[in-house]
């Protein structure tokens, strides 16, 4: 019997209750589906090594991240390199299998040249003309690592690079007949060693302390604290006063991964990884100058370089620089804005317009 106007259907409630469980089982579902489609791991490889500082900040830096963004983001860190030396580690970011890395400077050349500007050698005098240089530069390279697609979060120094070698080296005479390592595809540091008259030996960061141990090369150039850390300063036995070129190092994430997190995930990830590596810069400085005192202490000695040497290098290696942008490994106006930066600095003439 059909109902009439004034009648209604009779209401069932089993009938009711299963569609609003199946309905209830759907939205969770989908929630759950969307939630965990919506999850990304950020894959990094780093040479730092295990139990360091640089990983115990990172790992706290991903730990808040996880926490703050629900778990839809997660950073899984391969120390140590044991995902390779920078060349393979930028090859598999290419391919996919690796996301980002923290890299050195000679290292982000690959992914956008000008990013090793500050690592020129025998660019700077002193650690305060790196500070006023940066202050008026690095919003600019880190767009251009930007522009390149590579999200980052600033540099992160660790002072100069000192020559440490097994011999003393005052001069120049000194260093020709060494065996002096240079980083594989840093073609600033080699254009500058061969422009000192040495033909540098060049090979992966990862295997310089075998590369000692066995003489193939006797003669290193990089930061105090890097060398602790590597265990360089077990090979070597003297290490010269002179800062060569300014080391940093940089956090960059493929920016195909980064632009899959969710608007309010990516602001998170900014500010916490910005966070740890202002951290990073504001402790480097400071951690090598500890590095080279601790150095000094264990009996490693400190070389005088002889009166009048360091003009003659820094003449040298300044003709490199400029035939390197001249050729197009650097950008020829961003070397002369920031010798621009450091002559204001020097002459106290910081009104001076560089841009």
């Amino acid at each position: 019997m059909n109902p009439t106007n004034n009648q209604r259907p009779m209401f069932k409630p089993q009938i009711f209750f299963k569609e609003a469980l199946l309905f209830t089982a759907f939205v969770f579902m989908t929630f759950a589906l969307t939630t965990t489609a919506s999850a990304q791991t950020i894959k990094i490889a780093t040479i730092a090594p295990e139990g360091s500082t640089w990983m115990t900040d990172m790992r706290a830096g991903a730990k808040e991240i996880a926490e703050r963004t629900d778990g839809r983001v997660d950073f899984k860190f391969y120390g140590g390199g044991v995902q390779g030396n920078d060349k393979q580690v930028l090859r598999k970011m290419r391919i996919g299998q690796l996301n980002g890395g923290a890299f050195t400077s000679n290292a982000l050349a690959a992914l956008q040249k000008d990013s090793q500007l500050y690592a020129l050698p025998m660019l700077f005098n002193n650690l305060e003309e790196v500070k006023y240089a940066r202050s008026q530069m690095d919003a600019k390279l880190r767009h251009l690592m930007e522009q390149a697609g590579y999200v980052n979060f600033g540099f992160a120094g660790s002072g100069f690079a000192s020559i440490m070698s097994n011999t003393p080296v005052a001069n120049l005479k000194d260093l020709r007949g060494l065996k002096v390592w240079v980083p594989d595809g840093d073609q600033l540091s080699f254009s500058a060693v061969k422009a000192l008259g040495v033909s540098p030996v060049t090979m992966p960061l990862t295997d310089v302390l075998t590369g000692l141990q066995t003489e193939l090369i006797d003669t290193i150039m990089g930061p105090p604290a890097a060398a602790i850390v590597l265990q360089w300063n077990t090979a070597v036995s003297y290490i010269t006063d002179l800062p060569l070129a300014y080391i940093f190092a940089m956090l960059v994430i493929d920016n195909r991964v980064f632009d899959k997190l969710q608007d309010n995930d990516q602001k998170v990830v900014r500010e916490v990884m910005e966070n740890v590596y202002a951290g990073f810069d504001t402790q480097g400085d400071e951690d090598n100058r500890q590095a080279r005192k601790a150095l000094l202490a264990d009996g490693m000695k400190s070389i005088t370089p002889d009166e009048g040497q360091v003009e003659i290098w820094r003449e040298a290696v300044k003709k490199s620089n400029h035939d390197l942008a001249a050729q197009g490994a650097i950008s020829e106006d961003l070397l002369n804005e920031i010798r621009c930066h450091i002559d204001s600095f020097r002459t106290g003439n910081k009104d001076k317009d560089c841009g």
